[in-house]
């Protein structure tokens, strides 16, 4: 879809997110549309229905090998997201959720399916558990994960090859009566299948926690890459908070039964927080994969770890800073700006980047 095609709808979009801005400064902060988040909480929703747009555009300079003579210059302007979210209720038992991608190019059905991030129905049997069946987010540990892309600024190569993160199937959840505990099992299409009906799976359990200072996203997941093949996630997703200091540091052990070295394939991940007032926010995140359970020359296609190839040591690093100009709506309105590195070589040389956006949510209806 061309720009020139999207921009009456951008003009569009515009004027309504400054009247829903308007008319919600007083309302209740909306919920954020984020990964297995959003999931989670449109099950506890009170809307029939609520319709959302989500957008972000960024000013862009990437430099690729830190300003040496022969590095590569891109910059300009570009926008990153357009998404468009839709839950509800249908009755005190059913919910339903739907968010799609605006901006894929689409062709066929299959292509449509493609840019539908999800689109399920839950059932809530009573207050401890539900099940919901569609299109969903595939349950992996981790904090990185667990936002939606929109507010990721940049990103471990674990995060960056995961593709697709969502796949139909079907998940069992037990909720606490407290409401700190949620336990999911799922089971849907492995993300490793290259067409439907591959007769590949995916068995994931994980834990969402929150006991005070401490939350923790754990999971462990069966992913089948072939037919009778398997690798195994084990992801530790865990957030220290401490008044105005928040640290989210993830950790994921990826390994097939194959492989000898049970630690040889694992990236870990830290973001770190520091809510400096009601409006700003400063962030340091940084990270490094690895891969050593194969040898270098073993191609992508016939590793077991199919998103961070054999041989990687990837390291990432940076900071930047977010500002709310709606202290109440921080999820409606948020400027962000940024510049992060890495240690990538050959194709993927050394990038240095600097980013300055902004993320807007339209409101466009809720009832």
């Amino acid at each position: 879809m061309t720009f020139r095609k999207l921009l009456p709808l951008f003009i569009l979009l515009t004027v309504s997110s400054v009247v829903s801005a308007q008319q919600n400064i007083l309302s209740e902060e909306p919920s954020e549309i984020t990964g297995v988040s959003q999931m989670r909480q449109s099950l506890q929703s009170d809307s029939i229905i609520s319709i959302k747009f989500d957008v972000r555009a960024d000013a862009v300079y990437n430099n690729s090998d830190y300003f040496k003579e022969g590095a590569q210059e891109n910059f300009g302007f570009a926008g990153k997201y357009l998404k468009f979210a839709l839950s509800g209720n249908i009755s005190d038992k059913f919910s339903y959720a739907f968010r799609y991608r605006i901006y894929k190019d689409n062709g066929t059905p299959s292509d449509f399916f493609g840019s539908v991030d999800w689109v399920y129905l839950a059932y809530q049997i009573n207050k401890n558990f539900s099940i919901s069946a569609g299109k969903e987010v595939v349950a992996v540990g981790g904090y990185e994960y667990d936002k939606a892309p929109i507010d990721v600024y940049y990103w471990s190569d674990y995060w960056n090859n995961l593709d697709p993160p969502f796949q139909f199937g079907t998940s069992f959840n037990f909720h606490s009566t407290d409401g700190n505990h949620t336990l999911k099992f799922q089971v849907t299409n492995s993300p490793f299948s290259k067409q439907s009906l591959e007769g590949l799976f995916a068995y994931n359990l994980i834990w969402y926690g929150k006991m005070n200072w401490f939350e923790s996203i754990y999971s462990v997941n069966f992913m089948e890459y072939e037919k009778g093949n398997f690798i195994n996630y084990l992801a530790l997703g865990n957030k220290f908070t401490f008044n105005w200091f928040s640290w989210e540091l993830d950790y994921m052990n990826r390994a097939s039964f194959k492989q000898d070295n049970f630690f040889a394939d694992f990236s870990v991940v830290s973001n770190m927080n520091f809510a400096l007032s009601d409006h700003w926010n400063l962030f340091v995140k940084g990270g490094y994969d690895q891969n050593k359970a194969q040898d270098a020359t073993v191609l992508r296609e016939m590793a077991y770890d199919r998103y961070v190839a054999p041989g990687t040591q990837y390291a990432f690093y940076g900071a930047g800073v977010e500002f709310y100009p709606i202290k109440s709506l921080k999820n409606l309105l948020r400027v962000h700006a940024f510049v992060y590195g890495n240690n990538a070589k050959g194709a993927q040389a050394q990038v240095l980047s600097f980013n300055l956006g902004i993320r807007w949510q339209m409101k466009v209806f809720q009832r």
